[in-house]
């Protein structure tokens, strides 16, 4: 397997991918005139404007006509109740230091000293480690580091990466799954009641070099140019960061969204190369929304196929509807899509259509003509309309205020980053990677080694789309058979959680406010299909968007107690492992040490 990705990392050293553009495909389609299920046709008008319905959930609650309120009453309620909604504070649970030592002790934050965050997050440890432990001005990886009180979690050590390429896995932490949020639009950071560290051993780390807070060093440029030189320095970083925290001997676990498809299966391959278990024990990966292939299969080949979907969001008119449907027709992208998602796969697939033929930029041209409709379209997430929400982060609202947060020379001093003028993606020199995709490299392999993948994917997101990412797998192979054998059609179940009775009770009857803020709480029910074969299961979650934990906080909280072998499978109707409404309702606990 080794010497086979060497090879098409030579053959293809010569065309660079560009992202988010990566690869355009020059090749014809194959398949002029294959009609192998039924004809494609322009959609009529009713069913390009319906929006389906992805779920229902009863919840069990009696209305009658009596108990609805005058709305007029109901606005004076609210006019009367002066009182700020404040999040609750931090009790005074303590939890066990882990990783405090004499090795350790330099990198310790202080958890009740974070800018602008009211509340002590716990312990926790970040700063840079070298990627390989020789020159004293060499580059370096920049960590944030939170051990869990799980006991479950003794014996295993998660990793969050984000993609970009070049964008910082604090987007993550600070907007996702770590255990304090200021998501856009929000007026200060709040605790985090599904942050992933109430699971487990929780990292986020900045990578490659030239990413975030881990920048090249003065006097030695990062020279990444594919996936290899990708693993090679995470790897070096890893065995500096197990050694520090004495972790050596734990199961590894990668997960990540968007472009981490593309680092994490080629990562995970070259520990699993190394064959040493006592530094790079991968067990399993989970990659949300990922970038696994040419964007002639994840983006172009099902985008009018996604707006036909979504026809009603989009809100395009009738020309400009009948007009992109007959440009995908004739670009191939109805016949490829159609003969690509069979189940089981027919044969294997030639690569994707042609997008750089005339007429077949057709993502482009839908993403314009939205934003002339909606100019706060956000192909992150279909269903956000304006005003553009204020974001601290900068990225990706484009709306007003001061950003950005971790740019501050205050913040940058209590979590230990270099003082480095900080964006949450940058740096171009990444945009460039000259390795295959993951599911035409080392993906199946992965897969076959740990038995334990997890594609997730949500349907609002319009970047990359969740039909690419299932006709990706119908032409891959892997544990002696190609593709899923049957569709994805398994409920996707996550449990109910104690704060939706407060907030269904508000929404209906306006009779009071929610005691915790509502960002803190998640959907329950089915929320979305799944499919389970031969150790790889995909999952949708019909109303996330790129960043699944950050729409949908719970389905992701899911998606990692099944990666961690918590729960048996994804369609279990059990409670959180983590207790009723889950144990991230306790409080975070006390920080490692208070430094003055």
């Amino acid at each position: 397997m080794d010497s086979m990705i060497e090879q098409e990392l030579e053959q293809a050293s010569n065309e660079p991918r560009i992202n988010k553009k990566v690869g355009r495909s020059s090749s014809p389609f194959p398949f002029p005139s294959l009609r192998p299920f039924h004809s494609v046709r322009v959609p009529a008008k009713e069913e390009r404007m319906h929006l389906p319905t992805f779920f229902a959930v009863a919840f069990g609650l009696t209305t009658s006509v009596a108990a609805v309120q005058n709305p007029h009453k109901k606005a004076e309620k609210f006019a009367k109740r002066s009182e700020a909604i404040q999040p609750k504070p931090a009790g005074n649970k303590k939890r066990q230091t882990t990783s405090l030592n004499s090795k350790t002790e330099k990198y310790a934050v202080n958890g009740t000293a974070i800018p602008e965050v009211g509340f002590d997050i716990g312990e926790s440890y970040a700063g840079t480690l070298s990627i390989n432990g020789n020159a004293s001005n060499e580059n370096a990886l920049w960590f944030w580091y939170f051990p869990t009180d799980n006991e479950a979690a003794g014996d295993e050590i998660v990793v969050w990466l984000n993609g970009g390429p070049g964008c910082s896995s604090l987007d993550g932490l600070f907007q996702e799954n770590g255990p304090f949020l200021w998501q856009s639009g929000t007026y200060s950071p709040i605790e985090n009641p599904w942050s992933w560290t109430n699971v487990t051993n929780m990292v986020w780390i900045d990578q490659p070099v030239g990413t975030g807070f881990s920048p090249a060093a003065e006097g030695v440029p990062a020279t990444i140019k594919n996936e290899k030189d990708v693993a090679e320095d995470f790897m070096g970083f890893w065995k500096n960061f197990m050694e520090t925290f004495d972790l050596v001997g734990r199961k590894v676990y990668l997960t990540g969204e968007s472009y981490a498809g593309q680092y994490i299966p080629y990562i995970a391959h070259y520990m699993l190369e190394a064959n040493n278990t006592d530094y790079f024990n991968v067990s399993g990966i989970q990659i949300n929304d990922p970038s696994i292939n040419e964007d002639s299969v994840m983006i172009y080949s099902s985008a009018v196929q996604h707006l036909n979907k979504y026809a009603s969001v989009f809100a395009l008119n009738e020309t400009f509807m009948t007009e992109i449907n007959a440009r995908a027709e004739k670009c191939g992208y109805f016949e490829f899509m159609d003969y690509a998602l069979h189940f089981p796969p027919i044969t294997k697939l030639p690569s994707g259509p042609n997008i750089s033929a005339p007429g077949c930029y057709v993502w482009d041209d839908i993403v314009t003509a939205a934003i002339t409709v909606n100019p706060c379209f956000n192909f992150y997430h279909l269903t956000d309309f304006c005003p553009y929400l204020w974001d601290e982060l900068g990225f990706p609202s484009l709306g007003w205020g001061p950003n950005n947060y971790f740019n501050r020379s205050d913040v940058q001093k209590a979590i230990n980053a270099p003082p480095t003028s900080y964006a949450i993606c940058g740096n171009d020199n990444l945009g460039l990677d000259s390795s295959p995709p993951s599911a035409l490299g080392p993906l199946p392999s992965v897969i076959e080694r740990t038995n334990n993948v997890i594609i997730g994917h949500g349907w609002l997101d319009y970047l990359l789309l969740a039909n690419g990412s299932l006709a990706t797998i119908q032409n891959m192979t892997w544990n002696g058979a190609q593709g899923f054998q049957s569709p994805p059609t398994d409920k996707f179940v996550v449990p109910s959680n104690p704060g939706l009775d407060e907030v269904i009770t508000a929404v209906l009857y306006q009779g009071s406010i929610p005691e915790e803020p509502v960002g803190i709480v998640t959907g329950a029910g089915v929320m979305g299909t799944t499919h389970t074969e031969r150790g790889l299961t995909f999952v949708t979650v019909d109303l996330a968007g790129h960043e699944i934990p950050q729409y949908v906080p719970g389905a992701g909280y899911r998606q990692l107690e099944f990666l961690l072998g918590r729960i048996p499978s994804l369609t279990y109707e059990g409670g959180w492992s983590t207790g009723n409404g889950t144990g991230a309702f306790a409080p975070l606990g006390n920080s490692t040490v208070r430094r003055v």
